[in-house]
């Protein structure tokens, strides 16, 4: 079983039932030594320590991801706040990435379809 597998196992009873996991990193605390992950579910992102901590988490919408490769630092963040994981592999981290910019571009297109509906009549 991988590290990762071992980290979900421990940290899936902080996602809902009708959440869909999509993508998840593994790192270490900015700051610290602990082992988080970075769960990427269809509504949020959280991030979640290995104890029985309370995760922290951040909406889906708005979020995008970076990824510096000297310290391989992952950054979530939106107007809402910033969650971050150090020593991250450079493979988790761009499909976080990607996920993310998948997810904003599909919310900005289906804006715009909402908009061609729209007729603007002079008064």
């Amino acid at each position: 079983m991988s590290r990762t597998d071992r980290v979900l196992r421990r940290t899936s009873h902080h996602l809902a039932a009708e959440e869909v996991l999509l993508g998840t990193a593994v790192g270490l605390e900015v700051d610290g030594r602990r082992r988080q992950a970075l769960l990427l579910t269809d509504q949020r992102v959280l991030r979640v320590g290995l104890r029985r901590d309370a995760p922290d988490e951040l909406p889906l919408a708005g979020s995008r991801a970076t990824f510096d490769e000297v310290g391989a630092i992952l950054t979530v963040s939106n107007a809402a706040g910033c969650l971050e994981l150090r020593d991250v592999e450079r493979a988790a981290a761009e499909r976080v990435e990607l996920l993310l910019g998948w997810h904003r571009s599909r919310l900005r297109s289906r804006a715009s379809e909402d908009l061609r509906h729209v007729r603007i009549v002079p008064a």
